[in-house]
């Protein structure tokens, strides 16, 4: 009984011992944003001070205090800003947190779908101020890059820009995917295209993605077959994709037969 009431003892004093830690290195953490934003707001207010001078300030040969120094600073605060989330990201994931599976996901859950609306503000800011120094300060430039932005719209909205980017970084969406998948192959021991072919806006490419996505996270794991097959149905080719169980028989070769 005295033992047990000794190890109790001792738990709890461990208990309090890593609460304790954990508060003194969340505390530490805190410390270090507000003090490295600070330092970036103090350095852009000194920079803006020296760049609007009557008189610009120069180093002969070195560098000068212009709109392009300007320009240089204001990059080097959006890099600085990144680095700092993936410092973030990347301590969420060691302490075991609910984030993203990779940074391109946390940012793109951060700023497109709002989830972080705090890091949305950041690059806001940021990149309206770089914004407004390029189209006021530096209008070649911001021409050429407003041609630049048009051209890339172009290119990402007619060359199905918006379905990959969904694919590689939004977390939600793969993991829906990965849900139907996952409860398909649990229910019938395999899954394949045509399971999910009445599903609104999914077209056999996205299945088939999902499908293959499911696969080469799962192969060994599971010890998943993957099978692929190309029908012909009124003159145009069809892929389909499938995964199963080992002990399960393959359904699409019935399939590609048939057609």
């Amino acid at each position: 009984m005295v033992r047990k009431l000794r190890m109790k003892r001792s738990d709890d004093n461990l208990g309090k011992v890593e609460s304790v830690s954990t508060i003194i290195v969340n505390f530490g953490q805190l410390v270090l944003w507000l003090g490295q934003i600070l330092w970036w707001v103090f350095s852009f207010f000194t920079a803006f001070v020296l760049t609007s001078q009557h008189q610009q300030i120069s180093l002969p040969g070195i560098v000068e205090l212009n709109s392009w120094y300007k320009l240089v600073f204001l990059l080097s605060l959006l890099l600085g800003y990144i680095q700092l989330l993936k410092t973030s990201w990347e301590n969420q994931k060691r302490r075991g947190k609910d984030s993203e599976g990779n940074f391109g996901s946390y940012v793109y859950g951060s700023t497109i779908k709002g989830k972080r609306p705090l890091v949305l503000i950041g690059f806001i800011a940021l990149l309206g101020i770089i914004g407004v120094l390029v189209f006021t300060e530096l209008i070649g430039l911001g021409i050429a890059m407003m041609f630049a932005a048009i051209i890339g719209g172009f290119l990402f909205i007619f060359l199905d820009g918006p379905t990959a980017v969904k694919q590689h970084y939004d977390d939600d969406f793969r993991k829906r995917w990965l849900k139907r998948v996952k409860n398909k192959l649990y229910d019938d021991g395999c899954t394949y295209t045509l399971h999910f072919r009445n599903l609104p806006n999914a077209d056999a490419d996205e299945i088939n993605w999902a499908i293959k996505l499911y696969f080469d996270l799962h192969e060994f794991e599971q010890d998943l077959i993957f099978s692929e097959k190309t029908i012909t149905r009124k003159f145009r080719d069809y892929e389909l994709c499938e995964i199963r169980f080992e002990h399960v028989p393959s359904q699409i070769s019935d399939i590609a037969a048939i057609a």
